[in-house]
């Protein structure tokens, strides 16, 4: 595993870290920053160089504090017929869609760091008062928007990105606040080669599920 101090610096610096979850599981690489350090640089490069959905990612427990549910419970009550799991077996991380009252449409890359710097402000809020935080939450967002918010179910209980992605904030104490977009390819997946070879040419971290599972589940 590469050394907490490195990870944590290039994570507060506004660099991003890629990480692949595991073989025979999605097998997929997620661009990851923090975000306590997005820009709209930073969506801009998850939009040109990762390709996937650019997600917010915070804790469970977070979102329970701020009356956020996932989609798929909300699925269950009002869609029965459409709650099935995904292939790879885990339920989906998802919860709602967001902007931020700012906003002009929600989409270009200013409108989503904006959403997301504001949503992580709301985070590093509930430590301090949860009652502010929520009302502020409630008077300054709505959905649906363009900002998806995935919830992490802990990574004992799923391992995606959206887990990994806590977990390693987690692991260099960091707010669990995070932003990830899949990195794509033509037609597909990017593959892992291929991530590692972009990371080491662009001097971004690299880092597998199985290497964060060993440092945080000991």
């Amino acid at each position: 595993m590469i050394q907490k101090s490195e990870i944590r610096k290039n994570l507060e610096s506004g660099l991003p870290i890629l990480i692949y979850d595991f073989d025979g599981r999605e097998e997929e690489v997620d661009m990851m920053f923090y975000a306590g350090k997005i820009s709209w640089k930073s969506i801009n490069l998850l939009r040109k160089d990762a390709g996937g959905l650019i997600c917010y990612v915070t804790s469970k427990e977070y979102g329970q504090k701020l009356g956020l549910d996932f989609m798929a419970n909300i699925v269950r009550e009002k869609y029965p017929y459409l709650a099935k799991k995904p292939s790879y077996g885990d339920e989906p991380a998802f919860s709602i869609w967001l902007n931020h009252i700012d906003t002009k449409t929600g989409i270009n890359d200013i409108d989503r760091a904006k959403t997301i710097s504001e949503l992580h402000n709301i985070i590093s809020l509930l430590n301090e008062d949860e009652k502010i935080a929520k009302e502020k939450f409630e008077t300054e967002f709505y959905s649906p928007g363009h900002v998806p918010v995935l919830l992490s179910r802990g990574i004992r209980y799923r391992r995606g990105h959206t887990e990994l992605s806590i977990s390693l904030l987690e692991y260099v104490n960091l707010e669990k606040s995070a932003v990830i977009a899949e990195m794509l390819d033509d037609g597909s997946s990017l593959s892992k080669e291929k991530a590692l070879r972009y990371a080491r040419y662009n001097g971004f971290l690299f880092i597998e599920g199985k290497e964060i599972l060993k440092e945080v589940l000991i």
